[in-house]
């Protein structure tokens, strides 16, 4: 017998012809594996698989390497290929489990593959070396590549207590109601019997050698020296495919468990009737599905409203390509030599788009007027489920109405056409036909065809058209003159001819145009072209200078006419400064000029437009400024005589004269004649005077004169006592002078009279006190004289 050790190290010298001696390309684990007979045990295992390769994977048990063949030779206990099969004691028993581990490793992507090994149902025979053996054959310019694993040691002990199942009435099935016995049995050095998983009266399972509810066991001896567990049980439908499971006593290893499935024949059970969808539309496809419990094999038959639909072995009734009519309850029966059974009944409810879809008047649209009320209805004749979505179209172009029915409450012209509908009921949207609505409506869109600017003297042609429902017509035709509101009628047809246009051909032309529905006109300007007439330049001929004038040019014509205005200093417009101010509008140019001596002579005026132009001219005539002087003779004091004469440095000669004062800002007449005489001053009499000369040409005012009338001062005493008889007498008495006179008073005296009167103050103010009662007065003097007052008693018990 070879060393181990001889093993391991030939396997390191084979692998060292394709890799390097330190990589490990399938990983095991290095230990002996131990497991008692009938147990199972897995030997775990990854291994690195390079992308592109694929591998010849066999698990060996005692592998040794043949040099004649230049293979390994052992026990094969798993291969993936045919060329070197797995041994048959190993078929039912060897379990290759395997998935794709994603590992990552820095720099280059590697896929680490399982590669595990379970045995179960171990026998002695097993124990031994296992290991992995993996060859990938040459590809091209690649050289094959081979690898062995190394070894786990595997190691089955005897298990005298190893359960074994037999029963000869397997061999044939079971009918329901029939008493059926199994033995299970292991070693008599076993110390006890062997347990079946049973059912107890809780529906529970536990494992037991003991009588239970739904089976019996009974524990005996066998010839042989072998310990048996016998159960026996009276079998019903439900006991078909049912798992009859022994193991040995206490045992927690589920690899010693032994397992048989009974095989009970009997008629369908639970036969249940189920569909691929509860939500089925039309063209989709279904499938009914049927399962049965039965024994032999049941057969299928499906029916719809007790219609037989088809019978088949299968269980599925395929429906391709649904249609409503597909719609109703279904159900299958199984079938086998024990008997029939139905199932549940499925309702199938198919979905389709909406059908019949058209569009219905609800009112005559045969003799649909403007005005009227229309109302169309969306008519769906079936579909499933109901719509809740209609559309409506008018000439292809969306409607905002959504419901079942359009209403118009007042048809009009735009409401013509043809009409559809949309029914949508989420499955399918269906389109009606074409409806079309005619309404007789009164003339619209009305049109004066013909020229809008003529000249004088040449012809015109309007043409009236409209559209009009019905289509017959009358025209009537109406004229407005430019400069009237009252049109006249003129003649009806739908042409309107003028042989010759004149300027009062100008104005609006209204075209009427009457149908059986109602009368609408449409309206056009009509410009008749002429050049330039009545003429007229507006202006004073005689002016005087600085005066400020107007200069208005007007003219009749059409189109407007360009105005120019030239005097002796050329075009007005040209004229600089603050002299000049214009405006312009249609036909009409107007100046305002402060005159100047350099502006007399000729002015003209022309208007030009595109028929012709024409010309007028005016002279003005400027005279220099007036001069109004006013000149004064005698003295200005009260009581003279004094004479204001206004004298006029112009021609023509005044005509008039007018003399005026001014009172608290305003000015009065108070002359006519050119000399003003004042007999006898009055004070009254002062104030400021102005002169006003006359002529056709117009007035002037002279400069400002004011007279100023010089008198003695007239003398007043005020006090600051309110009632003499309420007079506090211990209180002094403010006294004051008050002097009206011209010019002012300029010497004032306080005198108390008695028997040596005296002067007691120089003040115009003077106070008297308690201790100095008497009487009081006051003069002022200026240089027209010299008042005195009269006398106040002050501080006197008479008074």
């Amino acid at each position: 017998m070879v060393h181990e050790g001889i093993h391991l190290l030939l396997f390191a010298l084979l692998m060292g012809f394709c890799i390097s001696s330190d990589e490990e390309l399938i990983k095991v684990t290095e230990k002996t594996e131990t497991a008692t007979e009938g147990s199972c045990v897995t030997i775990p295992c990854t291994y690195e698989k390079r992308k592109g390769k694929t591998y010849t994977l066999l698990w060996f048990q005692n592998p040794n390497y043949d040099d004649e063949s230049k293979m390994f030779k052992g026990t094969i206990v798993y291969s993936n290929t045919e060329d070197r099969p797995q041994s048959p004691g190993y078929s039912s028993r060897v379990e290759y489990i395997t998935d794709a581990t994603s590992l990552t490793q820095q720099h280059n992507e590697k896929d680490m593959i399982k590669c595990d090994l379970r045995i179960t149902d171990l026998q002695k025979t097993d124990s031994g070396n296992y290991a992995l053996r993996m060859v990938s054959p040459a590809v091209r310019a690649q050289y094959s590549f081979k690898y062995m694993s190394k070894v786990v040691n595997l190691t089955v002990t005897d298990n005298p207590c190893k359960v074994h199942i037999e029963s000869s009435e397997l061999q044939n099935p079971l009918q329901e109601s029939d008493e059926f016995t199994v033995d299970c049995s292991t070693s008599d050095s076993c110390d006890f019997h062997p347990e079946w998983l049973i059912h107890t009266s809780e529906q529970k399972q536990e494992w037991t050698s003991l009588l239970s509810t739904d089976m019996t066991t009974v524990t005996e001896e066998e010839e042989g020296g072998r310990k048996v567990t016998k159960l026996k049980l009276n079998v019903t439908w439900k006991e078909d495919n049912r798992i009859l499971s022994c193991r040995p006593a206490k045992s927690e290893d589920s690899c010693q468990i032994r397992n048989i499935t009974l095989s009970v024949e009997h008629a369908p059970k639970e036969t249940k009737a189920t569909v691929s969808s509860q939500d089925v539309k039309e063209g989709d496809t279904v499938t009914l599905s049927c399962t049965s419990r039965g024994r032999p094999d049941v057969s299928f038959t499906w029916f719809k409203k007790e219609k037989l639909e088809e019978s088949q072995q299968m269980s599925d009734l395929k429906l391709i390509y649904v249609k409503p009519e597909h719609s109703g309850e279904y159900y299958c029966e199984a079938k086998n030599k024990y008997g029939t059974e139905k199932s549940n009944i499925i309702k199938i409810d198919v979905k389709y788009g909406p059908q019949g879809v058209k569009v219905q008047p609800l009112v005559n649209i045969n003799d649909l007027k403007e005005g009227d009320k229309l109302t169309l209805k969306c008519s769906v004749q079936k579909g499933n489920p109901a719509v809740y979505r209609f559309t409506w179209y008018k000439d292809s172009q969306s409607h905002s109405e959504t419901s079942e029915t359009l209403t118009i409450s007042k048809v009009s012209a735009e409401h013509k056409g043809f009409y559809q509908c949309q029914a949508d009921n989420k499955i399918k949207t269906a389109t009606s036909n074409k409806l079309e609505v005619s309404v007789k409506y009164s003339p619209r869109n009305i049109k004066i065809e013909g020229a809008t600017s003529v000249k004088v003297d040449t012809t015109l042609t309007l043409t009236c058209s409209a559209d009009a429902n019905p289509r017959q017509c009358r025209y009537t035709w109406k004229h407005t003159p430019g400069l009237s509101s009252f049109p006249s009628s003129l003649e009806t047809g739908q042409q309107l001819n003028i042989e010759k246009v004149t300027i009062q051909h100008a104005g609006q032309y209204t075209c009427d145009v009457t149908n059986d529905i109602g009368t609408r006109s449409h309206t056009i300007q009509l410009d008749v072209l002429y050049p330039p007439s009545n003429l007229n330049l507006t202006m004073k001929k005689e002016v005087r200078e600085f005066e400020v004038i107007s200069i208005i040019c007007t003219v009749q014509s059409f189109p407007k006419s360009h105005l120019t205005v030239t005097g002796p200093q050329g075009d007005l417009r040209n004229i600089q400064g603050k002299r000049r101010n214009s405006t312009t509008s249609a036909n009409k140019l107007s100046f305002y000029l402060n005159v100047t001596e350099s502006d007399a002579g000729m002015y003209a005026c022309k208007a030009q437009n595109s028929e012709g132009e024409q010309e007028t001219k005016k002279e003005l005539t400027v005279h220099p400024p007036k001069t109004v002087t006013v000149s004064s003779k005698g003295e200005q004091t009260f009581g003279s005589e004094l004479t204001l004469t206004c004298e006029a440095g112009f021609k023509p000669a005044p005509s008039s004269y007018e003399w005026k004062k001014r009172f608290n800002g305003q000015l009065k007449t108070v002359g006519h004649e050119q000399s003003l005489h004042f007999y006898f001053l009055e004070i009254s009499d002062s104030g400021q005077y102005v002169c006003i000369a006359h002529n056709f040409i117009g007035n002037t005012e002279s400069p400002s004169v004011e007279i100023k009338v010089k008198y003695a001062p007239n003398i007043n005493i005020v006090h600051n006592m309110t009632v003499f008889t309420q007079w506090n007498w211990k209180l002094p008495v403010s006294l004051t002078c008050s002097a009206d006179a011209y010019p002012p008073a300029t010497d004032y005296k306080w005198y108390k009279q008695g028997d040596n009167t005296k002067v007691v103050s120089h003040q115009q103010s003077f106070t008297v006190w308690p201790q100095d009662p008497g009487k009081y007065y006051c003069s002022a003097a200026n240089d027209m004289g010299k008042s005195r007052s009269e006398h106040i008693m002050l501080f006197s018990t008479a008074m």
